[in-house]
């Protein structure tokens, strides 16, 4: 296997469960997983266009491997708002040496950029070496960008996590207030129909769609799955979400810390929700709930006012017209 071309790309909306199925992938000896998300599609591909090769290297160095200048005790924009974090045993240079070796003379497709700067991480951590059939790469919204990945990597393979809308919405708005329901509901709706399309699009043999609620009920089975789809084998190392080989402490922004799967996120959003968040939530992301398996709540509509139940009414009737188109 090539393995400057054998990526693993975590799909999903943002406070899916993108951050932990890359921390349980981080300890199978078979698996580089990159330790922060690159936002390489979103971020570095639009900056590096028409840019040189030097001038290419230096955002290839703002953007995906910056990760690595990390100082505890003068710490950089990026390290900043992640104290419980430390790369600083990482070089940042030998990795920027590295990458830059394994990059090819003369133009440069953007594409080997990611594949450098994986591959370099692995080298000077060790974690790379003749076990290895996989790197992993973790950014929301990376399910956007199928067609590209599987066009550039033609042995990728893309693990797509989907959540629960309402509880993804109570974790997603605590981290963004200032996102309407309706708003963030919509954007769920186009993260897991894209999903949907790749896995029918793609085959599921290469574009696999899970639920964070069926990996933390049954984890064992569940990375058993994903297991059969990497074709690798099971390693008791994936019931221990690790960063960089160290324990994992979650990504939860309800203060909480985890260092074992834990069922604490399921159905958060009860007690937390607005009749009106709950029947917004429900009626725009009805059919994709229904489609991934998510059952429906009780409403009662009584309980919304009249402005309410109009802003209700709309969104049903614009999703009925968009149905029909």
């Amino acid at each position: 296997m090539d393995l400057l071309n054998s990526h693993v790309f975590i799909c999903g909306h943002p406070k899916a469960g993108t951050s932990l199925i890359t921390a349980l992938l981080d300890g199978h000896p078979a698996v580089v997983a990159y330790p922060e998300e690159t936002l390489f599609f979103r971020r570095f591909l639009p900056t590096v266009e028409d840019k040189s090769r030097d001038e290419q290297i230096k955002v290839a160095e703002q953007y995906l491997i910056h990760i690595f200048e990390w100082n505890l005790e003068n710490p950089p924009e990026h390290q900043k708002n992640y104290p419980d974090r430390d790369y600083s045993d990482i070089s940042f240079e030998d990795v920027r040496e590295k990458m830059i070796d394994t990059l090819p003379d003369g133009h440069v497709n953007p594409k080997d950029f990611l594949s450098a700067a994986v591959w370099a991480f692995g080298k000077v951590t060790g974690l790379l070496d003749e076990s290895s059939h996989y790197w992993v790469e973790k950014s929301p919204y990376n399910e956007f960008y199928a067609e590209t990945i599987y066009s550039w990597w033609p042995e990728a393979k893309c693990i797509h996590i989907v959540r629960d809308p309402r509880d993804n919405y109570v974790s997603y708005h605590r981290k963004h207030p200032d996102w309407t329901v309706a708003g963030f509901a919509r954007n769920w709706v186009r993260s897991a129909q894209e999903g949907l399309i790749n896995q029918d699009k793609f085959g599921q043999d290469r574009y696999s769609l899970i639920r964070f609620e069926d990996l933390l009920t049954n984890p064992e089975e569940t990375l058993g799955r994903i297991v059969q789809f990497l074709d690798i084998s099971w390693d008791e190392a994936l019931l221990k979400p690790t960063r960089v080989g160290d324990a994992w402490r979650g990504n939860s922004m309800f203060e909480q810390k985890y260092q074992a799967i834990n069922t604490d996120p399921i159905g958060r959003w009860k007690g937390r929700l607005s009749n009106y968040d709950l029947a917004m939530l429900q009626t725009i992301c009805g059919q994709v709930m229904s489609s991934v398996g998510y059952e429906f709540s009780e409403l009662d509509l009584k309980a919304l006012s009249i402005w309410e139940r109009a802003k209700l009414w709309r969104e049903k009737v614009t999703k009925a017209i968009r149905r029909s188109k």
